[in-house]
């Protein structure tokens, strides 16, 4: 080798050159080895909260489902529920009905008894009187839409016949004498 061909100073710059350069691969490679690291580190927290909303899914899923047979129980027991509400308000209206047809029942009932009272009453009294008491029942009974039972009808009917006028009975005696042998006794 020749002296002229070794150049010592160019050895040594082109020594520092390759030096900084590789500083610089380092400097490089450090950066990469950062975000590398960096990098690691997200896609570490990025697959615990992906394992996270997995298990928050699974937990919406299970409750998501209850609340669908809760819901379906409560519907269930709606249908139920209307059901009876429209059995029970059936019931009541048949109730009224039965009870509308036992008020005017018994109010007929008690007219009819009213009536059959004021005939019989009517029967002892003048035959001008028993007329208009057989005109009046029977326009209470027509007014009234009753359909009057038979031994009601005829006694109504025969109020205005012909009767004979009631005989007065006097007694001769004690008064206490008649009441205490329970009889008259004729012989005194």
């Amino acid at each position: 080798m020749d002296e002229r061909d070794f150049n010592l100073p160019d050895y040594v710059q082109m020594i520092d050159e390759v030096k900084q350069e590789l500083e610089q691969e380092r400097e490089k490679i450090e950066e990469k080895t950062k975000l590398v690291d960096w990098a690691k580190q997200y896609l570490k927290g990025a697959q615990q909260e992906l394992y996270n909303l997995h298990l928050d899914m699974k937990k919406l899923q299970e409750e998501l489902s209850k609340q669908q047979k809760e819901n379906e129980s409560l519907k269930q027991q709606l249908i139920e529920e209307r059901e009876r509400r429209a059995m029970r308000e059936m019931e009541l209206a048949e109730m009224s009905k039965l009870s509308a047809g036992m008020a005017k029942k018994s109010s007929e009932e008690a007219l009819l008894k009213a009536l059959s009272a004021y005939v019989n009453r009517s029967k002892r009294k003048t035959a001008d009187k028993r007329a208009f008491a057989k005109t009046a029942v029977l326009e209470i009974a027509n007014a009234n839409g009753l359909a009057l039972p038979m031994d009601l009808s005829t006694a109504i009917d025969s109020l205005d016949d012909e009767q004979t006028e009631p005989k007065n009975v006097t007694v001769n005696g004690n008064y206490n004498d008649i009441h205490d042998n329970g009889g008259v006794n004729l012989n005194k």
